[in-house]
């Protein structure tokens, strides 16, 4: 929501509040499921996933068209590929051709690899293993390919979205800060959606979440891991009996944790269903109904290179190319031998890593994840490189910034009223500008470094 919507919707009451949620909801529903969305879900519905050949014939035509979309209408590409023979870029084999897209270097330039007017694409903003975001442009036809392409997942374990109600666990600001009475979801009835906090997803308001949702009663749930093992904990802890049962859970955007799996699915009593994407347009990873993870050839390509990092090419980014783009994740694929009992020929991942799950502690309002700090510096993408959050102590917070010539002082405040936000007014930030965030021995960032994992029953915080 723009800042005056947001302003109206802080100062309304909780039952306004649920209307403005499905206002905002009518509208991205005519954006992400109009034709384009419906027509691809019967088209999937008939794709035969168990011919592995015609799946590699479909992935050598995908990448021709995107390889050939990106040279011709992007600024960019031109530039990048000016000394490569293109015609000769027809399959999945000829993409070793071409140069590898790193992070930094598409940040610096996305205004060029564009290839839409930056205000008639659908706008979203990456959360950034870096801390800093990049905003993705996509045109509608893409958007809706991909809504389709993920709702076709569920829909195999028999969630139909749009017709069965469901629950969703993220950072959506849906809770102004002022407000007192514990209730934090709102209503999106354009589809059939209750909205939960993450922030709040924690300690004494455990309760009233469990509260609402045996009345809520969803069909499914989805969202961040780490609030869905909070509830899981809780449930399990008191030996609640839920008055529901999901026909099953959909995590997101976090690494799904061993033990959050076996805890939410004990809790739930339903089936825990992984899926791997990203808001840059990775191709998909999907759990099948064996508990397999599948990668999804039909919606892009992944390489694997020397030092076991995932290099992405994406089939529904059209607004935004990202051809062998360096995404910060790696997998593990199954041995190819490995076949699978659901009869799909697409490969077995074996792991996912990748998405960290490194978190800082609030006194006042427990343990926040890698993917909520990340929110912290989406207005910043071309002031701001990178940031880091360092925690040695349980009520101060250190925040490193490596910024661009854009950047000025004033954008500390707009930080630390967001990180009080999250953490709670108790919180002390401290922020220092640094030439450059050092990486780990291994090669990687951390968006944060928490010295005080590993002792928090000490603090009071588990």
């Amino acid at each position: 929501m723009a800042d005056l919507q947001m302003n109206i919707y802080n100062s309304s009451p909780i039952w306004a509040q649920n209307i403005l949620t499905t206002f905002q909801g009518h509208k991205l529903k005519k954006v992400r499921f109009g034709n384009e969305y419906f027509n691809y879900l019967s088209e999937l519905r008939k794709r035969d996933y168990s011919d592995y050949s015609k799946m590699k014939l479909l992935q050598d035509y995908h990448v021709n068209e995107i390889v050939r979309h990106a040279n011709e209408y992007s600024g960019f590409y031109k530039e990048f590929y000016k000394d490569i023979d293109m015609s000769s870029i027809k399959t999945v084999k000829d993409l070793v051709k071409l140069p590898i897209l790193e992070k930094e270097l598409a940040r610096n330039n996305l205004g060029d690899i564009y290839t839409i007017p930056f205000e008639k694409g659908i706008k979203t903003n990456t959360s950034g293993t870096t801390g800093t975001t990049m905003i993705v442009l996509y045109t509608v036809k893409d958007m809706q390919r991909r809504m389709a392409y993920l709702d076709f997942f569920k829909e195999k374990h028999g969630f139909i979205h749009m017709k069965m109600k469901r629950a969703s666990f993220n950072a959506s600001k849906i809770v102004p800060s002022r407000q007192k009475k514990p209730v934090f979801w709102r209503d999106n009835l354009a589809i059939k959606q209750r909205i939960y906090s993450g922030f709040y997803c924690q300690g004494g308001n455990i309760k009233y979440y469990i509260e609402n949702l045996n009345r809520y009663k969803p069909d499914s749930l989805d969202g961040y891991p780490s609030s869905l093992y909070q509830l899981a904990r809780y449930v399990i802890n008191n030996n609640i009996k839920l008055d529901f049962k999901p026909i099953a859970i959909f995590p997101t955007a976090e690494t799904l944790l061993p033990h959050y799996k076996s805890s939410i699915e004990k809790a739930f009593n339903c089936p825990v269903l992984d899926q791997y994407a990203s808001t840059e347009g990775a191709p998909f990873i999907t759990s099948c109904k064996h508990g397999n993870l599948h990668y999804c050839m039909d919606t892009g390509v992944i390489e694997i290179d020397n030092n076991g990092d995932m290099l992405v090419t994406c089939f529904e980014t059209h607004g935004t190319p990202l051809i062998r783009y360096r995404i910060g994740d790696r997998i593990t694929f199954a041995n190819p031998e490995k076949t699978c009992p659901c009869d799909s020929s697409m490969p077995i991942v074996e792991k996912i890593d990748g998405r960290g799950h490194d978190y800082l502690i609030s006194k006042t309002k427990g343990k926040f994840p890698a993917l909520y700090m990340s929110l912290v510096s989406e207005e910043f993408q071309s002031s701001i490189k990178a940031m880091q959050f360092i925690q040695d102590n349980i009520d101060e917070i250190k925040v490193l910034l490596e910024v661009d010539g854009n950047y000025n002082e004033t954008m500390n405040k707009i930080i630390i009223d967001k990180l009080h936000y999250s953490l709670g007014d108790d919180m002390a930030i401290n922020i220092l500008v640094v030439d450059k965030i050092p990486k780990e021995e291994s090669g990687k960032f951390r968006l944060i470094k928490n010295n005080l994992i590993g002792s928090e029953k000490n603090n009071g915080t588990n």
